[in-house]
């Protein structure tokens, strides 16, 4: 099991993660964690965009000096 402290986006974001890996594109794992928790989950942007980009690409630009 997976939490964070609301498990609104933390958490959803390594599951959704984990969906991906397992094959189902990044729309497909956001609509599943939101069924499965809420409508709300995953409503930060920029963790639905780290699906998309991948965690290890969002890594590098997490890392980057504005």
């Amino acid at each position: 099991m997976v939490r964070c402290h609301s498990g609104y986006n933390r958490s959803g974001l390594v599951v959704a993660q984990w969906l991906v890996d397992r094959g189902l594109t990044p729309a497909e794992a956001v609509a599943r964690v939101r069924r499965g928790r809420s409508p709300w989950a995953l409503n930060n942007k920029a963790f639905t965009s780290y699906l998309t980009a991948g965690l290890d690409i969002a890594a590098l630009l997490v890392g980057l000096d504005p």
